[in-house]
C-alpha cells in the first residue's frame, strides 16, 4: 500500500475502534455491570437461530456489549492480519456488527474460524488470504450454538460442534469461490449465498443424526424512540464527518458514488475519498431507518442489524439510488400478498433484498423494483432445509433471483445506463468533475 492507502486505512481503523468502544461505553450507562454479565452470559448460551433478537432474549445494553465486543475482535483480527480497511473489509465489519444484535456473538464464531486457519495450513497460505471469508462463513455460528448446548451441554454435542465448525472454516473457502461465478455480479453477498448451501447439506445431516433445529422468535418492541436516536445520530455524525474530511470534494465524489452500478468489485474507499463513502453510509443508515419506522415496524436486534448492514456495504457495492427500487419492491409486496409489511421476516428482508441493488445498477429501477418483490417471497422460504441456521438467509434467496434474473435479463434488458444516473453524470461534466475513469 502506499502512504495515502496506508494513512486512509489507519483512519477507517481508529473510527471503527471509537464506534465499538462507544457502544460499550452506552451498555455501561444503561446497565449496570452485573447485569451487562448476565444478559452477555445468556446471549453466549442461546442457539442463536432465526429469529433471536438478543435485546429481547437479554437486554439493550448486554446487547450493545455484545456488538461492542464482537466488532472490535473483528477489527483485532483483521488488523493483526495486515487487512486493509477497503470497501470489503468495511462491508464484513458492518455485517459483523450487525448480526451480533442476532445470532453472532463472541462465543460462537470461534470453531468456524479455526475451521478457516486449518485449510490455511492445509493450502500452506498466510490466514490473512481467507480471514474475510471466515468471518462471513460465522452466518453459520447457530450451527455451533445449537449444538454445542444441545441437551445441556453434552460431550457428543461439544464434540459435534467443534467439527462443524472445522468443516464450515475449511470448505468455505472452496466454496466462496465457486458460487461466485453464479451470481454474475447480481448479488452482493456471495458468501450467503454459499453458506446457504453449505447448510442446506450439514442441516439434514445433523438432524439424521438426532440434533433438532427449530426456528424461534424472539423480537422486542418499544424501544423505536431510543435506538433511533442513536442510529440517525450515528448517520448524522458520518455525513458531518464526510463533509469536514474532504469539504466539497466529498459532495462531488459522492455523486460519482451515485452514478456506479453497485458492481460487487467496486470498491468505494479506493475509487472515492473516504468523506464520500462516510457520507454514503450515513445516507444509507437513514433511508434504511426510515423504511422501517414509515412502514410502522421496530427497530430492534434483527431490523438494527439489516441497518448496519447496509451502511456497511456502502462502502461497497449499495447507494441510495440502485437500493431503494429493490426496497420499494419489498414494500410494495406487503401490500399484495398474505403475509404484511410488518412481519418480522418481511421487516429484515426489508434490509438485507439490498443485496439485489446490482440489478438496478446494471438494468434499472424497473427490474431492481421486480428483483425486490420476487425477493420478499422467496426469502420467506428459501431457508426451510436449514432450518434458520444460516443467518444469511437473505443472501441466499438473493442468489436464487439473481441466478434466475441474470438469465432472464441478459437475454431482454441491454445494460445501461437509467435516466437519474445520466443527470447526474451530465450535471458532473459539466462542471468537469466527470471523467470515463468515473464510469
Amino acid at each position: 500500500m502506499d502512504s495515502l492507502t496506508e494513512k486512509k486505512s489507519r483512519d477507517w481503523y481508529f473510527g471503527i475502534m471509537v464506534y465499538a468502544v462507544f457502544l460499550g461505553l452506552i451498555a455501561f450507562v444503561l446497565e449496570s455491570p452485573s447485569e451487562i454479565a448476565r444478559g452477555c452470559l445468556k446471549i453466549a448460551i442461546s442457539k442463536g437461530v432465526l429469529i433471536t433478537d438478543y435485546i429481547a432474549l437479554s437486554s439493550i445494553g448486554a446487547t450493545f456489549m455484545n456488538v461492542s465486543i464482537v466488532t472490535l475482535l473483528t477489527i483485532t483480527l483483521l488488523f493483526y492480519n495486515d487487512i486493509p480497511m477497503d470497501g470489503s473489509s468495511i462491508a464484513i465489519v458492518g455485517l459483523m456488527s450487525g448480526f451480533s444484535f442476532f445470532g453472532k456473538n463472541f462465543f460462537n464464531m470461534w470453531f468456524i474460524l479455526l475451521g478457516t486457519y486449518v485449510y490455511c495450513l492445509y493450502k500452506k497460505q498466510p490466514f490473512k488470504q481467507y480471514v474475510k471469508v471466515g468471518l462471513i462463513s460465522t452466518s453459520l455460528a447457530p450451527i455451533i450454538s445449537s449444538t454445542f448446548f444441545y441437551n445441556n451441554v453434552n460431550a457428543e454435542g461439544v464434540i459435534v460442534s467443534v467439527i462443524c465448525g472445522l468443516v464450515i472454516g475449511f470448505i468455505m473457502p472452496m466454496l466462496a469461490e465457486h458460487t461466485d461465478r453464479l451470481l454474475h455480479n447480481l448479488s452482493l453477498y456471495n458468501g450467503g449465498f454459499a453458506v446457504g448451501l453449505l447448510a442446506m447439506m450439514m442441516v439434514p445431516m445433523l438432524k439424521s443424526m438426532g440434533f433438532s433445529f427449530n426456528t424461534v422468535l424472539y423480537w422486542s418492541t418499544g424501544n423505536n424512540a431510543l435506538l433511533s436516536s442513536w442510529l440517525y445520530g450515528l448517520c448524522v455524525v458520518l455525513i458531518i464527518l464526510g463533509f469536514v474530511s474532504d469539504g466539497k470534494e466529498a459532495f462531488w465524489e459522492y455523486l460519482k458514488i451515485l452514478c456506479r452500478t453497485g458492481h460487487p468489485k467496486e470498491d468505494f474507499i479506493t475509487l472515492h475519498n473516504s468523506g464520500a463513502v462516510l457520507i454514503n453510509i450515513g445516507i444509507n443508515g437513514i433511508i434504511g431507518i426510515a423504511f422501517i419506522l414509515i412502514t410502522g415496524g421496530e427497530l430492534n436486534g434483527p431490523t438494527i442489524g439489516g441497518i448496519l448492514a447496509v451502511m456497511g456495504f456502502g462502502a461497497r457495492g449499495k447507494h441510495a439510488f440502485n437500493i431503494v427500487p429493490v426496497m420499494l419492491g419489498v414494500f410494495v409486496a406487503g401490500f399484495s400478498k398474505f403475509w404484511s409489511i410488518k412481519d418480522p421476516a418481511a421487516q429484515i428482508a426489508l434490509m438485507f433484498c439490498t443485496t439485489l441493488a446490482p440489478v438496478t445498477g446494471f438494468y434499472g429501477v424497473i427490474p431492481g423494483f421486480i428483483a425486490g418483490y420476487v425477493h420478499a417471497s422467496v426469502v420467506q422460504y428459501a431457508g426451510l432445509g436449514y432450518s434458520g441456521v444460516n443467518l444469511y438467509n437473505n443472501g441466499f434467496a438473493g442468489g436464487i433471483v439473481s441466478i434466475v434474473f441474470f438469465s432472464v435479463l441478459s437475454n431482454f434488458v441491454i445494460p445501461r445506463t437509467y435516466p437519474v444516473n445520466a443527470i447526474i453524470k451530465q450535471i458532473l461534466k459539466k462542471y468537469g468533475r466527470f471523467t470515463e475513469t468515473d464510469s
